[in-house]
């Protein structure tokens, strides 16, 4: 448990180190909250369902930024490669947008290291918005890797990255994800996520540096083949 507590110390000092920031032109950096909770159910048939909600917490972690619901639906086709659709609600501000995804997920394992690449194709709605502030529709292009580890019987380490490119009059990058932390697993069904993400965003025409930490529990139900 000892690395535990050196990430934990470590995600303190970046928490003090974006106190003194703010995400304008003049200083386009900001500390955020990522705080879930997520039920999953394991169905028959290698299909999996998952309910998610979400609360981001931005400026330092003094605004709440938006709550986020989220729906997933896979389904294993072969052996280490599975089919995603995703759907997500999000309530930001004086704005809601609906989010549908597709996809796939390859999975191998090297040695002790478990890895997964996935490739997500996401179209993002708008669905009520304040007239003042409109955004279009948006679609992006996300593939992410992951490796993780077993550090003991309870924690497993985990990192990722993930370039997001948005597609609009061409491909380009929009941000990056660069995420690590800790996941410990409390039963074979409950487990609690701790993690940090390192996100530079090309969104605007200045870059925009994010620091993220958060948390995100989840379990899992096993629902029997009926005989």
């Amino acid at each position: 448990m000892k690395s535990l507590k050196y990430i934990l110390f470590f995600l303190f000092i970046v928490h003090v180190h974006g106190l003194f920031a703010q995400a304008n032109r003049a200083d386009p950096v900001d500390l955020q909250g990522w705080f879930g909770a997520e039920i999953d159910l394991d169905l028959p048939k290698k299909w999996q369902a998952g309910v998610e909600y979400q609360s981001r917490i931005e400026n330092n972690i003094k605004t709440l930024k938006g709550s986020y619901y989220s729906f997933s639906l896979e389904k294993e086709l072969v052996k280490h490669l599975t089919m995603i659709g995703q759907y997500r609600l999000s309530n930001v501000q004086s704005a809601q947008f609906s989010r549908y995804g597709f996809g796939i997920s390859i999975d191998k394992k090297w040695g002790e290291v478990k890895t997964d690449l996935r490739l997500l194709y996401q179209n993002k709605q708008l669905d009520l918005v304040d007239p003042i502030d409109q955004e279009p529709a948006d679609n992006y292009l996300r593939a992410r890797f992951r490796a993780k580890k077993e550090f003991s019987k309870k924690v497993d380490l985990i990192a990722s990255f993930e370039p997001i490119y948005r597609m609009a009059n061409g491909i380009r990058i929009d941000n990056y994800r660069i995420q690590g932390g800790v996941r410990i697993n409390f039963t074979k069904a409950a487990s609690l996520d701790i993690f940090y993400i390192n996100r530079p965003d090309y969104f605007k025409s200045y870059k925009r540096q994010y620091h993220i930490i958060g948390t995100a529990f989840s379990y899992e139900f096993k629902v029997k083949k009926k005989k």
